[in-house]
């Protein structure tokens, strides 16, 4: 159980990742992707699990491209790729600390 709990955390991170570099290739279609994707005004629990899975899934790249949105097109894949270094750094380091909680409960207790 505690594996499948890490392949989903790893699987997660690593969508974000693979988000973000699709972002850089392809910055317009893959931002029209998400806001079609999602709803703008949720109002049932179909809509708000909708929401909350795609921004799970590709909120953070997501986010980092709406905050390059003004600049200009050659100036933000190299702001992306900034947002991408720090975001592997970043998860990595969730990664090892979830982690290392992860190896302490499956040691001690779930004997």
């Amino acid at each position: 159980m505690i594996e499948l709990i890490r392949i989903g955390l790893a699987g997660i991170l690593a969508s974000q990742a693979a988000y973000f570099f699709s972002l850089i290739v392809l910055y317009q279609v893959m931002m029209d992707w998400y806001e079609w994707g999602t709803f703008p005004d949720p109002s049932n629990i179909f809509e708000k699990t909708v929401n909350f899975l795609t921004a799970l899934v590709f909120g953070v790249a997501y986010w980092a491209g709406l905050k390059v949105k003004k600049r200009k097109w050659f100036l933000r894949p190299v702001l992306l790729g900034g947002y991408l270094f720090l975001y592997i750094i970043l998860a990595m380091i969730a990664f090892k600390l979830i982690n290392s909680v992860l190896i302490y409960l499956e040691r001690n207790v779930f004997l």
